[in-house]
């Protein structure tokens, strides 16, 4: 699954990394630690251009009763994604991009959980989601939901968790939000392992309330650095640096 991430690019790097040109110049606080619940930003096509959009993260379904009751599904599995009356209407006409500078997730050790920051190689750039939107209304006003779509792991990924968010390159990008693309299902696979890199960072992550630059310095594990040596195929960060 993908229940955390954070947004700290600049509003040109938004903007380049989902083509959409209004992103630029948009300004917003680096966020270190979203969390599901929060609003957050989506790229969806309107009349030929990609444009901004705020949702709140967790789709609740158009025929839900209650708002506040739910189901409030931060993510969407691609395995039969079109057939689950949940996000059917969001896959046909719902498509939207959420960009991030990274996500978290955690590896399970023993009875403990390790968090990993997974981000581009370097940290240079974003990664881009493949999400649904939703706008849920009642007699009060419209609530516009978002979900992110997650699947298989790939090399990296596999070490880690048994899921991982759908990650589009640019042209995947453009078909995933061409709502005349009746084979949008079939973008839905693992990124390239050596498109991403992973290390450690600190358990600080794991409450919502917590934001800042340090929640995603690395932090020594020896167990990654056995699993690096190991995997020499995949992209990894060894996480044996100092703290800032």
């Amino acid at each position: 699954m993908c229940g955390r991430f954070a947004l700290h690019a600049t509003s040109q790097e938004l903007a380049n990394g989902t083509a959409c040109a209004k992103l630029a110049g948009f300004g917003e606080e680096a966020r270190y630690n979203i969390a599901p619940g929060q609003w957050i930003i989506v790229v969806r096509p309107e009349k030929n251009q990609r444009v901004p959009f705020l949702a709140q993260w967790g789709l609740i379904p158009t025929w839900a009763k209650n708002a506040k009751e739910g189901p409030h599904l931060i993510n969407a599995r691609a395995e039969g994604i079109d057939t689950k009356p949940a996000f059917r209407s969001g896959l046909l006409h719902g498509r939207c991009l959420i960009p991030a500078s990274g996500f978290y997730e955690w590896k399970t050790v023993g009875l403990q959980k390790q968090p990993f920051f997974i981000r581009p190689p370097g940290g240079e750039g974003i990664l881009v989601f493949a999400g649904l939107l939703s706008v849920w209304a009642d007699s009060k006003g419209e609530l516009p939901t978002c979900t992110i779509v997650t699947t298989t792991p790939n090399d990296l990924m596999a070490q880690i968790h048994n899921r991982m968010p759908v990650i589009l390159a640019p042209q995947a990008q453009e078909a995933w939000l061409d709502t005349e693309n009746r084979h949008a299902t079939e973008l839905l696979r693992p990124f390239a392992a050596e498109g991403m890199e992973a290390y450690s960072v600190g358990s600080s992550v794991g409450n919502p309330r917590n934001n800042g630059p340090e929640l995603i310095w690395p932090v020594d594990y020896p167990e990654w650095s056995e699993i690096a040596s190991e995997s020499r195929s995949v992209q990894l960060v060894l996480c044996l640096c100092e703290l800032p």
